[in-house]
């Protein structure tokens, strides 16, 4: 299986940091994963949730930006195939809401190109290539959040 690559939403790469103590959690983070496949869904909740995260999952476009009015999270982690709305629009629905500072971890087969959201749009964000690992995901997440604090 290949690496995965991750690509920053914007010309500030995201710079792993690491302290003394091993990594930062942000206590009470609130991840918003959004993914319709229910076995990815539930393998990346679980590894987020081990990792000391609240979870909440929704499984179409349209869930989730109830969810975001609802109670907005700490940090998405978003597919860009969704049904209902299509993860790019989600980005843009978020960001129009006034939620600009909400980090998105954009998780997807396809690319930012063909997706057609471009990197002032997914800002603050980062776009990982699937397939990934549960593990690489959490530490996208654990970085994310830490250059976030």
């Amino acid at each position: 299986m290949p690496p995965i690559t991750m690509q920053p939403a914007h010309e500030h790469a995201l710079i792993p940091q690491r302290t003394k103590d091993g990594p930062r959690r942000q206590r009470g983070s609130r991840v918003l994963l959004v993914e319709d496949e229910p076995l990815t869904a539930e393998v990346f909740a679980r590894a987020l949730s081990r990792d000391g995260h609240e979870v909440e999952v929704a499984r179409d476009g349209l869930q989730a930006l109830r969810r975001l009015h609802d109670r907005a999270p700490t940090l998405v982690v978003l597919d860009m195939s969704l049904p209902t709305v299509s993860g790019a629009d989600v980005v843009r629905r978020l960001r129009a809401d006034g939620h600009i500072d909400l980090p998105v971890v954009v998780v997807s087969g396809s690319s930012r190109a063909q997706a057609g959201l471009t990197s002032t749009e997914l800002w603050p964000g980062l776009w990982v290539e699937k397939p990934v690992k549960p593990r690489d995901l959490v530490q996208v997440v654990r970085e994310f959040l830490r250059e976030s604090d």
